[in-house]
Order: C-alpha cells, then structure tokens, then sequence
C-alpha cells in the first residue's frame, strides 16, 4: 500500500524519533534527516528516509534493539539509520566528504545539536576522494562494456538497468567536482546538474544527458542502441579523468 507524505512524515519525525530516544537513552546525542527525504523528488514508500543518528558512544546492545523494536517502523517506511558517535562523525570527514557535503548541503536537524557545524572538510581530501571514485566509475562502465559483448548473457534491458544504476554512482561524483570547482549551490535535479558540469568543464550536451534519457520512462527511445551510449560514455568519462586529473593536481586552500 503507497504511503502519503503525511504519515511518512507522522514515521519519521515523531515515532521514530520516540524509538531512538528509548532505545539509546541519555546517549543519543542527536538526530538529522539529509537526503531525498528532503527533496521534491521524494516519493513516500519508493525513496528512502536517511537519518544520521549521532550518539555519545555506541553500542552492540542498543543497535541491535534498534532493528528488533523499530524493524517494522523502518521497513514499512524506507527509514535506513546511520548510527555513529559524535567522534566517529567528525573524524571520519576526510574519508567521505563528498558524501558528508552533502548532507552539510540538505539536512534537517530532528532533535539535538546540528553536528554537521563541526565538520572540517578538507580541499586536499576531497579531491582524493573525486579522483578514486572517477576512476573506479570508469572502471566499473569498463567491465559493463566488456559484459555487453556477449549479447546471448547479457539482455538489452539487463543493459540499459545496469546504466541508470551506473549514474546512480557518478551524480554523487559529479556534485563533489562541482563544490571543488567553487560551486556554491549544487543542483539536485539530474539534468541540471549534468547541465552545470558541462558549463564547467567545456562540454557539449553528450553522452551523460543521453543516458538519463533511459531513466525516463517517457524517452526510453531516445537510448536505443546502449552499446554506442556505452561508447560515447566510455569517451566521455576518459575525457573528464584527465582533465580532473590535471584541475586537481594542485589542490591549494584551506578546508571549507
């Protein structure tokens, strides 16, 4: 059965904040919506609900009492919790600042202090993180073209759902590039923000925007032929690894 925003909303800020609040006690530091949760794009029972719950110290009994009282809560309501001590959060900004911008960018503070204020994310760290998660997703579309030279094993459908969930990876790349270029506002929409990347780096409307023309179901026949996507892709992702290569090799400035 589709849930309405309503009682999402009814789930997620007051009954599951009443769970957290029994199951860690005087340790729960505090709780923070961030992503499509967020965004006019969310959709009740189809996106999930992403909640960084921060606490003083964790532990084994209280995760586990988490998921056994709060099982059907979060199931039903796409709720996916990420449970961390405050210090875990704040040190480990420089293992995931594209992902830890962000939440910085789109978060709502349920209860407690606002611990992304804490944050220090750091220019040269950041710039680590594009460039192996760049050329891990070349790699990845690198196999997939591989995979989809054996036409009898790997079906036309297998292929195109493989390239929307391939994107899927690469937005998360392409808005950390944008915050290191010097973008103030990241946009959240696909097509725009393939749009700001293109400003940003020179490029014509290509391959990128062709592919998510295959994650909508109005323009599937704009991506027939996936092999030549896969091509133009794989052209187009080799393209930006070099020029990021050489944008970045000079990382200068402070943290944020």
């Amino acid at each position: 059965m589709a849930r309405s925003r309503k009682k999402t909303k009814q789930a997620v800020e007051t009954e599951f904040v009443a769970l957290a609040r029994s199951v860690f006690g005087d340790k729960l530091v505090s709780l923070t919506l961030y992503g499509s949760y967020l965004k006019e794009t969310f959709t009740p029972g189809v996106s999930d609900v992403n909640v960084l719950v921060i606490v003083g110290e964790n532990s084994e009994e209280a995760l586990r009492a988490l998921g056994a009282r709060g099982n059907r809560l979060m199931r039903r309501n796409r709720i996916t919790p990420l449970v961390l001590s405050r210090r875990e959060f704040v040190t480990s900004a420089d293992v995931f600042p594209m992902e830890y911008l962000d939440i910085v960018e789109t978060h709502q503070v349920l209860m407690g202090p606002d611990v992304t204020s804490e944050l220090e994310i750091d220019r040269a760290n950041l710039r680590h993180q594009i460039e192996h998660q760049l050329r891990g997703s070349l790699v990845s579309l690198r196999q997939l073209a591989v995979a989809a030279g054996r036409p009898r094993l790997f079906k036309k459908v297998l292929l195109r759902r493989e390239l929307e969930q391939w994107y899927g990876r690469l937005a998360a790349i392409l808005r950390g590039l944008l915050r290191f270029h010097g973008a103030t506002e990241v946009p959240s929409a696909p097509e725009a923000l393939v749009e700001e990347i293109n400003k940003a780096f020179g490029f014509e409307s290509g391959p990128i925007v062709q592919l998510l023309a295959c994650r909508d179901s109005r323009r599937k026949n704009e991506c027939r032929n996936s092999l030549d996507l896969i091509d133009a892709l794989l052209a187009r992702l080799t393209t930006l690894v070099e020029i990021v290569d050489g944008l970045l090799g000079s990382t200068g400035g402070d943290s944020k």
